[in-house]
C-alpha cells in the first residue's frame, strides 16, 4: 500500500494549482475523485489538452451538474464521506450549495478541507479572480523581471500555480497527520497571492533593511560579478562566480590570469563596480566555445554555470534528463494521442514512488458510473441521472 492508500480525496478544483495538489496526493496512493462540470475542467481544451495532462494523473473523473438537485446530491454524498476535500471556487460560491467548510463540517466533522483561491478567503481582494501572471504582477514578482529599459516581464511557466499546489499538498498532509494523532479536522486557506509574496521573501527583507527597490536586471545576477547571461559561440550561458575562489578558477579555465592582477577586478566589490568592463573582457573568451563546451569546463572546475537550453534540447537530447528519468510517457485524452510529459521530481530509496505516473489522466466523466456504483446507486438510478443530465459519462 502506498503512503496515502487509506485516503479518499474529493477534488473540486480546475486549472493548475488545485490539480497539482491533488495529483501529488493521488500519486502517493490517495483515491482522488475529480468532480468536473458538464463542460469539463476549464483547462482541458487549452493547448490541445497539454496543460490539463501533466497535472491530472491517477484520478477518477466524475462529470456532474451541481446546478441540478440530483447532481448536487451526488457531490454532497461524496463530500460527507471524504477524508479530504480540495476546492478552488471563488470564496462564497460553495456556500450556495452547502458545500463550504462550515456546512460540510456539520456533517463530516473530521474532514480536512483545503480552499485554494487567487487571494484567500479574507481581505479586500478576496473576491477577485486569480490568474498566475496577474498574481505575478500584483505580488511584486513581475516588477523585478525583465530588462530595466523595457516593460516588466512575466515568467512564462506557471510557477505560482505549481508552487501553490505543492504548498497545498504539504499543508493537507500536515493536517491529516495532526488529525490522525488525535486532532480535529481543519480548514486550510491557501492562495496564489500569499505563495507569491512568500517567494519574494529576500527582496522584502532587503527593502525593509535598506529601503532600496530591486531593479529589473535582465540576465544579470545579484551580489557578485561576473554573474549573468553571456553570449557563446552558438548561444548563451549563465555563469555565476559567487566567491573569490570561483573567480580565480574562472580566470584559470579561460587562461586569463592577467585579470587576477588587474586592480579593477581585485575584490567582489571591485568587480561589481566594473562589471561591464569585466564583461567586455570575458565575452570574447566565452565566444570561443559552444555553450555546452564552456558549461562542461566551468562545471568541472566547480563554477556554477548553465547553458541556456530550449524545451527541444530537454526533450530531444539531454543525457541528464534521461539519466534522471524525468520524461515519462503518458496519454492525452483530449486528442487521443500518446505524449511525453515531465515526471514527478522526487524518488524514494524504498520504492514508494519512482517519479512516473500510476495511471493516465482521465477522460471527462470516465469514472462517473464507477463512482456512482460505489455510492450504491442502482443501474436504474444511474440511467435516470444520465437521462436528466445530472451526470455525464464518457462512455
Amino acid at each position: 500500500m502506498k503512503p496515502l492508500g487509506d485516503l479518499t480525496v474529493v477534488d473540486l478544483t480546475q486549472s493548475v494549482a488545485g490539480p497539482v495538489s491533488t495529483q501529488l496526493l493521488a500519486e502517493m496512493g490517495a483515491t482522488v475523485l475529480k468532480v468536473e462540470p458538464p463542460s469539463g475542467d476549464n483547462f482541458r481544451n487549452l493547448m490541445n489538452g497539454n496543460i490539463f495532462v501533466p497535472f491530472n494523473h491517477g484520478k477518477q473523473s466524475l462529470c456532474v451538474d451541481m446546478k441540478t438537485e440530483d447532481g448536487l446530491a451526488v457531490v454532497t454524498e461524496l463530500a460527507d464521506e471524504a477524508d479530504v476535500i480540495v476546492e478552488s471556487f471563488r470564496p462564497g460560491v460553495l456556500e450556495q450549495y452547502d458545500l463550504d467548510y462550515e456546512s460540510v463540517t456539520e456533517r463530516n466533522e473530521d474532514v480536512v478541507y483545503c480552499s485554494l483561491s487567487g487571494f484567500g478567503r479574507t481581505g479586500p481582494y478576496r473576491s477577485y479572480p486569480g490568474y498566475d501572471p496577474c498574481i505575478q504582477a500584483i505580488s511584486g514578482l513581475m516588477a523585478i523581471n525583465g530588462y530595466a529599459d523595457r516593460p516588466p516581464a512575466r515568467i512564462r511557466a506557471s510557477l505560482i500555480d505549481c508552487g501553490t499546489g505543492a504548498n497545498a499538498a504539504f499543508a493537507i498532509l500536515a493536517a491529516v497527520r495532526n488529525r490522525d494523532r488525535g486532532g480535529d479536522g481543519t480548514h486550510i486557506d491557501i492562495s496564489l497571492f500569499d505563495v507569491a509574496v512568500s517567494w519574494m521573501s529576500y527582496w522584502i527583507t532587503n527593502y525593509d533593511q535598506s529601503g532600496a527597490l530591486p531593479e529589473r536586471a535582465g540576465g544579470k545576477g545579484i551580489g557578485s560579478a561576473p554573474n549573468g547571461v553571456f553570449p557563446t559561440g552558438d548561444g548563451h550561458i549563465y555563469v555565476a562566480t559567487l566567491s573569490e575562489g570561483m573567480y580565480e578558477r574562472l580566470c584559470t579555465v579561460l587562461d586569463r590570469q592577467d585579470l587576477l592582477e588587474d586592480d579593477r577586478f581585485e575584490t567582489i566589490d571591485d568587480r561589481m563596480n566594473h562589471r561591464e568592463t569585466l564583461r567586455d573582457e570575458l565575452i570574447p573568451e566565452f565566444e570561443a566555445y559552444t555553450s555546452t563546451e564552456l558549461e562542461g569546463k566551468l562545471l568541472d572546475a566547480g563554477i556554477p554555470a548553465g547553458a541556456v537550453r530550449t524545451v527541444a534540447d530537454l526533450v530531444d537530447d539531454n543525457e541528464h534528463v534521461d539519466a534522471r528519468s524525468m520524461l515519462v510517457d503518458t496519454y492525452n485524452p483530449e486528442v487521443d494521442e500518446d505524449v511525453v510529459t515531465a515526471g514527478l521530481p522526487f524518488r524514494f530509496s524504498t520504492g514508494i514512488h519512482d517519479g512516473g505516473f500510476s495511471s493516465r489522466p482521465p477522460e471527462k466523466g470516465e469514472h462517473t458510473e464507477t463512482i456512482l456504483e460505489a455510492l450504491s446507486y442502482s443501474t436504474d438510478e444511474i440511467e435516470r441521472l444520465h437521462e436528466t443530465g445530472a451526470v455525464i459519462s464518457s462512455s
